[in-house]
């Protein structure tokens, strides 16, 4: 029994010194990868490499269910053991020894796992996550019910095309019933519709010839015009038109009267004593 227990004190002893030691490597390695960092970075660095290992490591043991999950912490497990051991090794032939010249590749190598192996582990972690049960049944129930959900799309589809001439015939009644009420139409309540009145109004073509506006004076009458002028005469009010006496003898056929010859001038002078007309 006590052997046991000593047994198992020196190699839980060994691995955490076996650790420290590994991590000490990794953490000088990232260190010199990545200069001008802050010292903490290169300290996260291990859980990706030494710490990544022992944590999925207790994963697979402790925590992962199902086989999803099981076979990531088993794979990340075995892939950080890897880049342990490509730290460590590049940490000790790149750190200035000259016992032995480090591979024209190494450098190279080690600079893009550090890349390399975090993606990794990034992908571990998603895909672990997605490896729930509990998560994979509620994928599985949503799967389901997408399912249900295509297939309602499929049978509304085929509802439709069952009753398609249906609600066609429905729907086209109404559009005709729409038709005959435009047909039918008369806004002037005079038997006629619309429809035929359309171009039947009459046209006014403008004139060019000024009109007189609605509220001008009738025509004038003139025997109403010629009675007034004569009441008015006789009355005294407006006098008489003079007329020319020759004028109006040659008119009527009546000869002039002695002094009436030349109303409109002085009476003509004699030549050689006698009137011109003697």
């Amino acid at each position: 029994m006590l052997n046991r227990t000593i047994a198992k004190f020196l190699f839980y002893g060994v691995a955490i010194i076996l650790l420290v030691w590994t991590s000490s490597l990794t953490y000088s390695f990232l260190s010199m990868a990545l200069p001008g960092m802050f010292w903490a970075v290169p300290l996260l660095g291990l859980v990706v490499f030494d710490a990544g290992m022992i944590a999925w490591m207790f994963v697979f043991l402790s925590h992962a269910e199902g086989a999803i999950q099981r076979a990531v912490a088993i794979i990340l497990t075995l892939w950080n053991f890897l880049g342990v051991g490509l730290m460590t090794i590049a940490e000790i032939l790149l750190s200035g020894q000259t016992l032995t010249e480090a591979p024209a590749m190494l450098g190279t190598a080690a600079i893009w796992g550090i890349g390399i192996w975090t993606v990794v582990n990034v992908l571990g972690v998603i895909v672990f996550h997605l490896g729930d049960p509990e998560a994979r049944k509620e994928m599985a129930i949503q799967s389901e019910k997408d399912a249900i959900f295509e297939g309602a799309l499929n049978a509304l589809k085929n509802r439709r095309v069952a009753a398609q001439q249906g609600l066609a015939d429905e729907l086209s009644g109404a559009m005709f019933a729409q038709l005959l009420s435009d047909i039918r139409a008369d806004s002037d309540k005079n038997g006629i519709p619309d429809l035929l009145e359309r171009g039947n109004q009459p046209r006014t073509v403008p004139s060019s010839r000024p009109q007189l506006p609605d509220h001008a004076a009738p025509p004038v009458d003139d025997v109403a015009l010629t009675a007034a002028i004569a009441a008015l005469i006789a009355e005294g009010k407006l006098s008489a038109p003079v007329s020319n006496s020759t004028y109006d003898t040659a008119r009527h056929g009546q000869p002039a009267q002695p002094g009436q010859g030349q109303p409109n001038g002085p009476a003509g002078h004699r030549i050689g004593g006698q009137h011109p007309n003697e």
